[in-house]
């Protein structure tokens, strides 16, 4: 059984092409003060197809619809990935960011480019880094001292977490060299038996924020068996990154994004799930949570959507993301799978959600350990 808050209203933002584009993944979204959102995500027929494209949908400010889905980056010979969508706050400057592949995400060329007109048109996109490993999954933030500060990866024989900044409002972009990974004697014991070799493949994907002292914090995604999220720290605004430790939050291996509002307070959403043996719960449910304290603890969780019983193994919250509109209104984007037929044969299928609620609204429930609200 399958169920959403009953308090939330949820879009559905794609629909699948059946045979052509059955799986819409890793979305991004933002919103300008008069109420436009604009959302993106990657489309193709399955994961790291050679005609992926990167997708956009746009909702007016007057209006209760979302637009049909539109392409925003296309290449003929390449995949394109993992859009990552922001709002440049000091320039107001609108940023994609994404990755080009020649045949799956170790091979992914991270890029970028920026639109002064709601992302109605484009520059041409530039290299972040110009070789190929280097992975995209959320945006960037900018720091109390002007920085701009990109959270990617490395994926290609092993996983790390790097960071690129720039000091010139984005125009270019500097791999600041940390690689951020779990002490080799610090991997657990009973990871390390089901590992090849006691190094790497462990934390990705980061999300990153400023802490009230203006030393920085970035949550990693994990290796599955981990079951947490991992953390590094910057005090040098992004120069340098302390070694990977575990986290206080559940990660079950999928990605997450967390974000400073403008009371202050951190939301995160993610999925609040244990790693189990049969891999239950994974990538559900979809959790926001509130912290009030610089994501030293956490005051407050709801649940958007829940899986139970014969659907417990679905991932209905994959990949989700926020933005916080002028208003205060919270918007979220995730990625929701389920079962399908096509000529004859069951398939998977997968579209992008949105839904929005107010910090008021996670507040309406203190934090609860169990999985399900």
């Amino acid at each position: 059984m399958i169920q959403s808050n009953k308090d939330l209203k949820i879009d559905t933002l794609t629909r699948p092409v059946m045979g052509e584009l059955h799986h819409a993944h890793c979305s991004g979204i933002v919103s300008w003060s008069d109420g436009e959102l604009l959302a993106v995500f990657y489309w193709g027929i399955t994961e790291a197809h050679h005609d992926q494209k990167i997708f956009a949908v746009r909702k007016k400010p007057d209006s209760d619809r979302w637009s049909d889905p539109f392409v925003i980056a296309d290449d003929r010979f390449r995949m394109m990935g993992n859009p990552a969508i922001w709002i440049a706050p000091d320039t107001h400057k609108l940023f994609l960011f994404f990755v080009r592949s020649w045949g799956g995400w170790a091979v992914c060329n991270p890029r970028f480019k920026t639109s002064t007109d709601r992302g109605h048109t484009w520059s041409k996109d530039k290299p972040i880094y110009r070789f190929i490993s280097r992975g995209i999954k959320n945006p960037p933030i900018m720091t109390s001292k002007g920085t701009y500060i990109l959270p990617a990866y490395v994926e290609f024989v092993d996983y790390y977490s790097v960071f690129y900044r720039s000091e010139d409002t984005g125009k270019h972009w500097k791999d600041c060299g940390a690689r951020v990974k779990i002490k080799d004697n610090e991997v657990p014991e009973e990871i390390l038996l089901k590992l090849k070799r006691p190094w790497g493949k462990l934390v990705l994907q980061p999300t990153l924020i400023e802490r009230m002292d203006g030393s920085l914090i970035a949550l990693m995604r994990a290796k599955r068996p981990l079951g947490k999220m991992y953390y590094t720290e910057s005090f040098d605004d992004g120069k340098s990154w302390s070694n990977a430790k575990p986290y206080i939050l559940p990660n079950p291996g999928g990605g997450f994004h967390w974000l400073r509002l403008q009371s202050g307070s951190i939301a995160i959403i993610y999925n609040h799930a244990p790693v189990l043996p049969d891999h239950g719960f994974e990538r559900n449910p979809l959790s926001v949570a509130l912290s009030e304290d610089d994501g030293k603890s956490w005051t407050y969780r709801r649940n958007i959507m829940e899986a139970k019983g014969d659907d417990v193994h679905l991932r209905i919250g994959g990949y989700p993301t926020l933005t916080q509109q002028e208003d205060g209104t919270i918007h979220a984007t995730w990625t929701y799978n389920y079962r399908g037929e096509y000529q004859g044969q069951k398939t998977g299928l997968s579209d992008i959600k949105y839904t929005s609620f107010t910090e008021e609204w996670i507040k309406q429930k203190t934090f609860f350990n169990d999985v399900w609200e």
